[in-house]
């Protein structure tokens, strides 16, 4: 499979969960700031998340290990964060636990929410259009 078809292809599934989790967060916030509280509060569920992190992550990087000066190295950028954050509930739990509850801030919660919505929009809007059809 060509780079840039991965490349395309990642941005499209990516963009899509993206931009529809973040728009779940925003419309039910309260509901997902009480579900998180409860999944930071089990340990087998920061464990188990952070061994699908690691798989998503090492999927990613390992297919779209892409550094380039242009989009898709925000392809990469997300499989590595995925990878870190997988290692990180594994090896540091009590230490990402306190750091996301520290971000669920009112502030906090609503301006990560709205950058991952950002980076859906614009992912979904590389993966199906014609962008890249022109040599981007």
């Amino acid at each position: 499979m060509c780079d840039s078809c991965v490349s395309i292809f990642l941005a499209k599934v990516i963009g899509v969960f993206l931009f529809l989790i973040s728009l779940g967060m925003l419309i039910h916030q309260q509901r997902h700031v009480k579900l998180m509280n409860e999944f930071l509060g089990s340990p087998s569920l920061v464990n188990f998340s952070g061994v699908i992190g690691i798989i998503l992550g090492l999927l990613i990087v390992g297919f779209h290990n892409v550094w380039v000066s242009g989009w898709p190295v925000l392809i990469t950028l997300i499989g590595w964060l995925i990878l870190f954050q997988g290692v990180w509930r594994i090896f540091f739990p009590d230490s990402y636990a306190r750091t996301i509850k520290n971000m669920m801030t009112d502030v906090g919660y609503i301006i990560w929410s709205w950058i991952w919505l950002l980076i859906g929009i614009f992912l979904i809007w590389l993966g199906f259009s014609d962008y890249h059809a022109i040599g981007n």
